[in-house]
């Protein structure tokens, strides 16, 4: 058994083996043992379980049943004895086929074991499933079954690295495509910025802005996700698969969207996505652009100084620029002041002086279905792009200062 014992001890876990055999053949199962205990035991081929490990006091029935569920391999010595076993035929086999465990017949005796339904099909041992009574030494006919074991658990091992290996690639792919994937995503999925609701004076409180934007009333608001940008043309292009935009570029903020536009883009953006991207409502949009609980008073989106945060009439050159390039506010939102108007979810309508919570605005206005826009533009001077500033359009308008950007409820 050399060429066995001297085999480096293997990385594979062993195959947990349960031997079956007829009280009758005790003899055949101390000399299997034995040979398993100077060859495939200590190099971790097999881990071998058989009754005579129950201890005293133990319950035997138990124990079986609790071994024959966790074994991988079975040994079953064949002999008159075990083929007319009630015990044997109708527990240990019937555990090892619901199992779908490998089975070895090992043929001790002469017997009619090739017209029992259980082993006609399969490949016994000793060669030739030549009983071990039949060699004149029967330590031959072990030294063979423990030759042919080897052979069989390191074929398992391999088939097992096969599929180790194979199963390993697949998730590589698996995980790659998932990366290649968000990659993907990350192209066209707009990046939310999560705000804490609270309780802030919704309007114009220095009294300068147009009659539309008072009375200051307070409003309370639950939790949201808002887009940390206005949507890009890059991601209207990759859910749309168009770009209606005056101005081209991919990282230039989405214009000439009307409002009916922006409901078509949500709709497939959420089909795509399975989430419930919305535009703002006006209360969530002016709380966002004043900085949320984080709020420092500005008059502007993050400062009172227009320039540091948005592009308007003195700095945009006449056109919209990249999302991002101003500074943002307080809760690390951009372009809310200047770039482009961004149309809200609701329709317009005059204030009220009575406290609000999560306001949704009127389902419709007394001069028909006009939405309300906010932020100002690259066209417009600095009092539009106060944060409390508003104005209004039809849901059908398309203009090149014109865009938006979403929200995701948390409740």
């Amino acid at each position: 058994m050399w060429r066995i014992l001297t085999r480096a001890m293997q990385p594979n876990p062993p195959l947990k083996t349960f031997i079956i055999y007829a009280r009758k053949d005790e003899s055949f199962k101390n000399d299997l043992l034995q040979h398993l205990q100077g060859s495939l035991i200590p190099t971790g081929h097999l881990q071998v379980w058989q009754d005579g490990d129950i201890l005293p006091g133990e319950d035997w029935e138990q124990k079986i049943k609790q071994h024959l569920e966790a074994s991988d391999l079975f040994l079953v010595l064949l002999s008159i004895h075990s083929l007319t076993s009630t015990f044997i035929q109708q527990k240990e086999l019937v555990k090892a086929l619901e199992k779908k465990s490998r089975i070895v017949p090992i043929l001790v005796r002469s017997c009619m074991w090739n017209i029992n339904p259980v082993f006609a099909g399969l490949q016994g041992l000793p060669k030739n499933m030549k009983p071990v009574t039949s060699f004149a030494d029967h330590d031959d006919a072990w030294t063979e079954v423990m030759e042919k074991l080897h052979e069989m658990v390191e074929a398992i091992w391999a088939e097992e690295r096969t599929r180790t290996e194979a199963d390993r690639k697949k998730q590589a792919a698996a995980t790659e495509k998932h990366r290649l994937e968000e990659n993907e995503r990350k192209k066209w999925l707009p990046e939310m910025v999560f705000v804490k609701g609270g309780v802030f004076q919704m309007g114009d409180e220095h009294g300068d802005l147009w009659e539309g934007c008072r009375p200051v009333h307070a409003v309370t608001l639950s939790d949201f996700e808002i887009g940390k940008y206005p949507v890009t043309q890059k991601q209207w292009t990759a859910i749309m698969g168009n770009n209606p935009s005056y101005f081209k570029g991919e990282d230039l903020p989405v214009e000439q969207v009307s409002w009916d536009d922006c409901q078509e883009f949500l709709k497939k953006i959420n089909e795509k996505t399975g989430k419930n991207f919305r535009l703002p409502t006006e209360a969530q949009w002016e709380f966002a652009a004043r900085g949320g609980i984080l709020s420092k008073g500005f008059q502007y989106a993050g400062s009172n100084d227009l320039a540091e945060v948005g592009w308007f009439a003195s700095n945009a050159a006449g056109k919209t620029h990249p999302v991002g390039q101003k500074n943002a506010n307080e809760l690390s939102i951009y372009d809310l002041s200047g770039n482009v108007w961004e149309w809200c979810q609701d329709c317009y309508d005059t204030y009220s002086s009575n406290p609000q919570t999560d306001p949704i605005g009127p389902k419709s206005d007394s001069t028909g279905p006009l939405r309300v826009v906010r932020g100002g533009s690259w066209g417009d001077d600095a009092r539009d792009c106060r944060v409390s500033n508003r104005s209004l359009s039809t849901p059908v308008s398309r203009l090149s200062h014109l865009g938006f950007r979403l929200l995701l409820s948390t409740q």
